[in-house]
C-alpha cells in the first residue's frame, strides 16, 4: 500500500473545511474571496502532487477502474441520494420513471450550480461537481501523459499552458455538460501539482523566496478583490487570476508542511483530510437535499455548526463503514 504524505492529507483537510465555510458565509464577504482565490485549485494541485505517470495501457485501465470506484460511483450515489431526499421533502415524488429522467439528465448535466444549456434548465448537482470534472479529467490526464512521456519539458508545459488559456475562452463562450469546458484548466492544475513533486528537490533551495513572491502577489490580488470561482467560470483579470490561485496553493502547502509538524495539528486535520471526499458528498447532500438551514444567527456561527455537524456525520459514516466491512470478513 502506497504511504499516505501527512502535509498533504493535512492540506486536503485545511481545504474540505474552508469548502463547508465556503458554502455556509456571505457571498462576496473578505473570507469568501480568501477561500475561493485557492480552494478547488488546490484540491487539483494536491492530487497531481500524488500523480504517477502510467507505464502501460493496462495501467490506464486499472487507473479507470480505480477512478470510477473512487470518484464516479461516489458522485452517481451522492447525488441520487441528494435528489430523491430534495424531491421526498418536497412531495415531487409522483413515479419512479418521471424521477429517474430527472436524475440522469441532472447527473450528466453535472453543473455545480442551477444553469441552461440550449434551451435546457438543468439542476445543480451541488459540491459534487468537482467529482464528475476530476474524474474526466484524471481519464484524459493520463492518456494525455502516456502519449506525451517522450517529449521533452518545455512541449508539454506550452500544452497544458495552452488549455488552462483555451478553458477559459470555451467558458466565456458556453458552459458545457459535465463541466468539459473545465476539464482543460483541471488539467493545466494536475500538471502543476505534477511539476511541483518533480522539481520538488530544486524548489526546495529557493523555497522562501519563492514564498515571498508568491504571497505578496496572493496578497496584492487579495487587496484588489480578485479571485478565481471555477463553478461560475469567473476569472475577474483572466490567466492572471489562475496564477493568483497558483501562488495562493503554493503559499497554503508551504503552510500546511509547517502545521504538520504539530503532533495534535496533524493528527486532527490528516484524519479530516482523508475522508475528505467524504466530507465533500455529506456536505452535497446536506446543501442540495435537505435545505433545512433556517437560522437567524451570525453567519459564521452557522459556518462553524454546519462545519462541526457535516465532519461528525462524516467520521460517523468512516466508522459504520468500517464496521460493516469486518463484519463481513468475519461471516
Amino acid at each position: 500500500m502506497k504511504k499516505r504524505i501527512d502535509w498533504i492529507d493535512v492540506a486536503k483537510g485545511v481545504s474540505i473545511i474552508l469548502v463547508i465555510i465556503g458554502h455556509s458565509i456571505k457571498y462576496n464577504s473578505d473570507l469568501y474571496r480568501f477561500i475561493l482565490s485557492f480552494h478547488m485549485p488546490l484540491f487539483i494541485i494536491l492530487s497531481g502532487i500524488t500523480y504517477k505517470i502510467p507505464n502501460s495501457k493496462s495501467q490506464i485501465k486499472l487507473n479507470i477502474t480505480k477512478y470510477i470506484k473512487r470518484l464516479f460511483l461516489p458522485y452517481v450515489f451522492t447525488l441520487f441520494i441528494t435528489l430523491l431526499l430534495h424531491e421526498f421533502l418536497n412531495n415531487n415524488l409522483n413515479s419512479f420513471l418521471s424521477f429517474l429522467v430527472y436524475f440522469l439528465k441532472t447527473l450528466f448535466g453535472g453543473f455545480g450550480v442551477n444553469h441552461m444549456f440550449l434551451g435546457y434548465s438543468f439542476r445543480s448537482v451541488g459540491p459534487i461537481w468537482f467529482l464528475i470534472t476530476i474524474f474526466i479529467s484524471k481519464i484524459i490526464f493520463d492518456l494525455l501523459n502516456y502519449k506525451l512521456k517522450n517529449k521533452n519539458l518545455e512541449f508539454n508545459i506550452v500544452i497544458y499552458c495552452f488549455m488552462a488559456l483555451a478553458s477559459i475562452k470555451i467558458s466565456m463562450i458556453s458552459w458545457l455538460p459535465l463541466n468539459l469546458d473545465l476539464v482543460p484548466i483541471f488539467l493545466f492544475y494536475l500538471y502543476i501539482g505534477f511539476l511541483l513533486k518533480k522539481f520538488a528537490d530544486k524548489l526546495k533551495k529557493h523555497n522562501i523566496i519563492i514564498f515571498v513572491i508568491s504571497f505578496a502577489i496572493w496578497g496584492v490580488c487579495l487587496g484588489l478583490n480578485i479571485n478565481i470561482e471555477l463553478v461560475y467560470r469567473l476569472y475577474p483579470i483572466g490567466i492572471l487570476s489562475v496564477i493568483e490561485s497558483l501562488c495562493a496553493s503554493y503559499c497554503i502547502i508551504e503552510l500546511c508542511k509547517t502545521i504538520s509538524q504539530n503532533k495534535i495539528l496533524n493528527k486532527i486535520l490528516t484524519s479530516i483530510g482523508k475522508i475528505s471526499l467524504i466530507v465533500l458528498c455529506i456536505n452535497s447532500i446536506d446543501m442540495e437535499g435537505l435545505d433545512i438551514w433556517h437560522l437567524n444567527i451570525n453567519s459564521y456561527i452557522f459556518a462553524l455548526i454546519r462545519t462541526i455537524i457535516t465532519l461528525l456525520i462524516s467520521f460517523a459514516f468512516v466508522l459504520i463503514k468500517n464496521k460493516i466491512s469486518k463484519l463481513k470478513r468475519y461471516t
